[in-house]
């Protein structure tokens, strides 16, 4: 069985800056009936 460290939870630096740049063109819209859609922007 394998054990996770906290080390072996850090993300790479290039992987964080995939996540912030699907962060920032992203958005999330709820809509009337309380459902939410999500889109990405350019």
């Amino acid at each position: 069985m394998k054990h996770f460290t906290y080390e072996s939870l850090n993300p790479s630096e290039k992987t964080l800056e995939i996540i912030k740049q699907i962060a920032h063109s992203c958005r999330s819209v709820k809509l009337k009936d309380g459902s939410r859609i999500m889109f990405c922007v350019n």
